[in-house]
């Protein structure tokens, strides 16, 4: 840290009428425990405040905020056994403690700055004991009380979209990182001219923030989202849209393998070209008119890509997105498991380990709001008379939706027909109806032919044996019998 840099980081804390609980001032140092005691707070608190950093600055009087210059240098200290200062609090302090001590020499006075990382994963300890600020005081963490409790959930429930992928950048600096045209336009916001005016509106969505330096750190979030090159970020390397054409039924031949190396509010409108672009496509008559059908609708295409991106797990270190396209199938996969049971991701409430993505990507019309994505795919691929998507999700394997190419009832297998009755009962069960022999029948295109009419009977019976389905009234007759999904 110069001394520009770091004369202008000090006047900006000293303009706090008060210490709080992520700033402390001080004029000397005689306590080397009272240092490390305060790292651990100030880590400590800093994580409970949500702030990224905490600091600790030598040389301001603690009342009036003068810049009265100080004595102490932490690289000329000692800890207790006369051992080197630094060396000392790095044994003492717990392996998570991340901080560092800049000395500034302004005018005919010194200056000494702690700069604190916020705790994560889990507390940081001094000499194996926890401490908090508790107003301008550092604490003890009080084992087993509240306070440590909210703390051990703050730090748990880490918000990894906010996540700092670059520090002390220049508004120019940051629009050279992120499309910020691309953000107004996708929100259809008017830009304001100058780009200390654009600052703002990317700082209330959190793309950025503003450091106490009065410079910006870009946000993971406003890096996959708007991000002009992922690549440039080795942590988010793999988050990298990817799709994959394969030759044939199986993964033995690539013949077009993309990476769309751009925030995904830039890359999903590509990617869904491309993939439509890759699908088999017929043309079709419809009355006088031709028209070119594809294997899958675009819908349901969009939704998926949508889907894979928005839900998976941001902090995870394997492969990112991925859509496999094979002659008779296409494969959306993701990082990290469903937040709830893969077989509700229909009627349930939705649910999104990346919340601030999802909102921001529904605002730009990139996803469906309300968690309708999944009622517009099933309907999509009902309406083409195709097979059900099929959802795992598994801890380890990420999330894997599958759709299979247009095939008619008749060869479909027993597990696709009944894939295909749960989530059309689901469907329905949505829109506020129930399924039926007769809606079944409809679903899989089929006449009200007796035989057709005693095949769906059938099939209802082995659904309801395998307690996929259920009755809606269990004293209707058997001509008037409507049936929804299991959990209903």
């Amino acid at each position: 840290m110069g001394e520009a840099d770091g004369m202008e980081l000090i006047y900006s804390l000293v303009g706090y009428p008060d210490e709080t609980e992520w700033l402390e001032f001080k004029e000397g140092n005689s306590d080397p425990a009272r240092t490390g005691r305060d790292i651990s707070a100030l880590a400590n608190a800093a994580a409970y405040c949500g702030r990224a950093y905490a600091y600790k600055i030598w040389g301001v009087s603690d009342g009036m905020h003068e810049l009265v210059g100080t004595q102490f240098n932490p690289y000329h200290a000692k800890g207790k056994g006369n051992q080197e200062l630094l060396m000392w609090l790095k044994l003492a302090l717990s392996n998570n403690a991340n901080y560092e001590f800049a000395v500034i020499d302004h005018e005919t006075k010194h200056f000494v700055v702690l700069k604190v990382h916020a705790a994560s994963a889990q507390p940081v300890y001094f000499d194996k004991t926890a401490y908090i600020r508790e107003g301008s005081s550092t604490a003890e963490l009080v084992p087993g009380s509240a306070r440590e409790a909210e703390l051990w959930r703050r730090l748990q429930s880490g918000n990894a979209e906010l996540a700092v992928v670059e520090r002390d950048l220049t508004s120019r600096e940051v629009a050279e990182i992120l499309d910020v045209d691309a953000y107004f336009e996708l929100c259809r916001l008017r830009r304001p001219v100058d780009l200390d005016g654009v600052m703002p509106a990317l700082c209330e969505q959190e793309l950025i923030r503003r450091q106490d330096n009065g410079r910006y750190s870009v946000t993971r979030l406003g890096m996959l989202l708007v991000g002009k090159k992922l690549s440039r970020y080795p942590e988010l390397r793999k988050r990298m849209l990817r799709i994959v054409r394969y030759a044939g039924k199986g993964s033995f031949d690539i013949v077009g393998d993309t990476e769309i190396d751009k925030g995904y509010a830039l890359a999903l409108p590509q990617a869904e070209q491309l993939v439509m672009s890759m699908i088999p496509a017929v043309e079709a008559l419809d009355g006088a008119f031709r028209r070119i059908q594809t294997a899958y609708p675009q819908r349901a295409i969009r939704e998926l890509l949508s889907n894979a991106v928005i839900h998976q797990d941001i902090a995870d270190n394997t492969a990112g997105p991925l859509v496999a396209i094979y002659d008779n199938r296409i494969e959306f996969s993701n990082p990290g498991t469903t937040l709830i049971p893969a077989e509700r991701v229909l009627n349930a409430q939705p649910k999104t380990r990346n919340s601030m993505m999802a909102s921001l990507m529904r605002q730009m019309d990139l996803c469906e709001e309300g968690g309708t994505g999944w009622d517009l795919i099933v309907d999509s691929l009902e309406k083409a008379g195709m097979p059900s998507p099929v959802i795992k999700s598994e801890g380890g394997l990420g999330t894997l939706v599958t759709l299979y190419c247009d095939c008619p009832y008749t060869r479909m297998k027993k597990s696709e027909r009944k894939n295909a009755v749960y989530w059309h009962a689901c469907l329905l069960y949505a829109q506020g109806e129930s399924m039926s022999n007769q809606s079944l029948r409809e679903r899989f295109g089929l006449s009200d032919e007796k035989k057709n009419t005693v095949a769906m009977s059938r099939l209802i019976k082995e659904c309801l044996e395998e307690a996929l389905i259920k009755e809606e009234d269990e004293d209707a007759g058997s001509k008037y019998k409507r049936y929804i999904p299991y959990w209903a």
